[in-house]
């Protein structure tokens, strides 16, 4: 009888010794797949996109002197064709309000890079080398560079009548880049305002000047002083900056982009500002 209760005892206590090794085994796995469902596995593990989801607002460093693409109105607020789009960008991600930070041309990556911003928009080249530094969109319109001067100027034609000609460019863009690869024999004339550029042509300073080809035609139309040479010196397109960390936010943008193009909304604001 005792044997038996002995025996007995053995029996439960490694019973009850299974039962709590096997309790303490399905913990975790019930930990696991509690871990799988909720929230957690729905919330986006891109950080800009986690800022708008709870923030519902977009940070976007522009340089606003650039017409017809970013700039500031009598009442000092934005428009221009790239406010608006990436208005309508915005709204696809799911932002109800978008803030822009006026920045300096030249100051816009490293801004990006220092987050001040969530991404770039001003009217910004997909260039390789910038592609070094930030990832971008795809592209959502096209350019290439140009060359304007005084509507009397009947001298220069084309790239090569550039050469030892004084040029305007505006600092840090690709225009500056392109002539100083291209053209050294160009004197180059680097302001800060993209608008400076073209009050350098129109008093005379310089003899022409090089930037993108639709915010040089809007220009010209309105200023009446100057024109635009039927020259396409690059193909470029532009592109939204984004910092090379945010891939889901680009592949977000990228999406965005691809329904506004769908539903007409994009052409509708193109039409608006350069009439096509």
């Amino acid at each position: 009888m005792k044997g038996f209760r002995k025996g007995l005892f053995s029996l439960c206590a490694l019973l009850v010794t299974g039962a709590l090794i096997a309790g303490c085994g399905a913990k975790p796995a019930e930990q696991t797949a509690a871990s799988g469902n909720g929230s957690q596995a729905a919330a986006p593990t891109d950080e800009v996109l986690q800022k708008i989801k709870d923030t519902k607002t977009l940070l976007v460093g522009t340089d606003a002197t650039f017409q017809p693409f970013e700039y500031k109105n009598a009442q000092n607020e934005y428009e221009g064709f790239d406010i608006e789009l990436v208005k309508a960008v915005a709204s696809e991600l799911g932002a109800e309000k978008v803030e822009f930070v006026d920045t300096d041309f030249k100051g816009l990556i490293p801004g990006l890079q220092g987050k001040k911003f969530d991404m770039i928009v001003s009217a910004m080249y997909i260039t390789d080398e910038r592609k070094q530094t930030i990832d971008f969109s795809q592209p959502y319109y096209p350019g290439g560079l140009t060359i304007m001067v005084q509507n009397g100027n009947d001298t220069i034609k084309g790239a090569d009548d550039l050469k030892g000609k004084k040029v305007a460019v505006q600092i840090g863009t690709k225009s500056a880049k392109f002539l100083k690869e291209k053209y050294p024999e160009v004197k180059l004339v680097e302001v800060e305002k993209n608008v400076e550029m073209f009050l350098e042509l129109e008093s005379n300073r310089v003899d022409a000047v090089v930037t993108g080809m639709p915010a040089a035609k809007v220009y010209a139309k309105q200023s009446q002083k100057v024109k635009v040479l039927d020259v396409e010196l690059t193909q470029e397109y532009y592109g939204y900056g984004v910092r090379k960390e945010n891939k889901e936010f680009v592949a977000a943008l990228d999406k965005a982009l691809k329904t506004l193009k769908e539903n007409g909304k994009q052409e509708e604001i193109v039409k608006k500002w350069f009439g096509e």
